[in-house]
């Protein structure tokens, strides 16, 4: 556990230290809870009460995510920028030295199965990986996109580009159009 939460620290250096960086409490937590899951039943009862307390937190940062049997797995050295509205499916796998920004959705999907994340991945806002998809080591994941295949390593997916549509082929548009047309006087 401390091993991991060390690396995990050494990600908020830039950010002005560990102890002032929101997403590295949401990771502590997390790593709290898994040792707490690994402590004989027996021993587990008063840590786990800390845990549950502790993990109240998320409220407030809309963060889903678990440890134990059921949770999540995630590899040393992440690093949350903006922790707000993440959500991390239970059973996925998260390698070492992944980055993750805020409106992140790592889910299931029309693939069965929680997604499996390699190393060194960076994954933009508002970013959803979902299904049973693996996502190769060093990729980069745009913000906005929506993931749905498995992506190979070193490898960098961008959002589709926007088109400009003609105006006639909006309703709106033509509504406007219409009545414009309708109130200028004939001459």
């Amino acid at each position: 556990m401390f091993d991991h939460l060390r690396k995990d620290a050494a990600k908020y250096a830039d950010q002005g230290g560990w102890y002032s960086c929101p997403g590295f409490w949401i990771i502590a937590i997390y790593r709290y809870g898994v040792w707490v899951y690994a402590l004989p039943v027996w021993a587990r009862i008063p840590f786990w009460l800390l845990y549950r307390i502790l993990h109240l937190s998320y409220w407030l940062f809309n963060i889903h995510l678990w440890a134990g049997s059921r949770g999540s797995r995630l590899g040393p050295g992440l690093f949350l920028i903006h922790p707000n509205n993440v959500y991390f499916a239970p059973h996925m796998t998260l390698g070492e030295d992944c980055t993750v920004y805020h409106e992140v959705t790592l889910g299931m999907g029309h693939v069965v199965g929680p997604p499996r994340i390699g190393n060194n991945v960076t994954i933009f806002a508002g970013a959803r990986v979902v299904g049973g998809i693996e996502i190769g080591d060093r990729v980069m994941i745009g913000a906005n996109c929506v993931v749905m295949r498995s992506v190979p390593p070193d490898t960098t997916i961008l959002p589709a580009p926007y088109k400009v549509l003609p105006r006639s082929l909006s309703p709106h548009a033509r509504k406007v159009d219409r009545a414009s047309a309708s109130q200028t006087p004939d001459a």
